[in-house]
């Protein structure tokens, strides 16, 4: 348990330090939302819906853009996912060598 506690602990603080990266691409993600609500005349959840599966390249298929503007707000949305993933991938990667090392060092 305390091994995983070094490693959330290292996974916060680096979050922290890109944590203006990540508010960015949020609020871009946030942008093709409100896109896709008014091109497609969709509700705000199902904005945010379609966006998040986009983003995180899911993809279920249940809700589709047909409006060229939203179809484009959508590769947006995943381009930015793909590029959030990695930022957070990474840190997590970064936070658990730093774990590894710290738990071999005996700290």
């Amino acid at each position: 348990m305390t091994d995983f506690l070094i490693f959330l602990s290292r996974f916060l603080r680096l979050l922290h330090f890109v944590r203006g990266a990540l508010g960015a691409l949020l609020l871009l993600l946030g942008v093709c939302a409100l896109a896709l609500m008014w091109a497609e005349g969709l509700p705000l959840g199902d904005a945010l819906y379609l966006t998040a599966v986009t983003g995180l390249t899911i993809g279920y298929g249940d809700i589709a853009p047909a409006s060229p503007l939203g179809r484009i707000a959508c590769v947006t949305a995943g381009l930015i996912g793909v590029v959030f993933v990695g930022l957070v991938v990474a840190v997590a990667t970064r936070a658990l060598a730093q774990a590894v090392k710290d738990n071999s060092e005996g700290r």
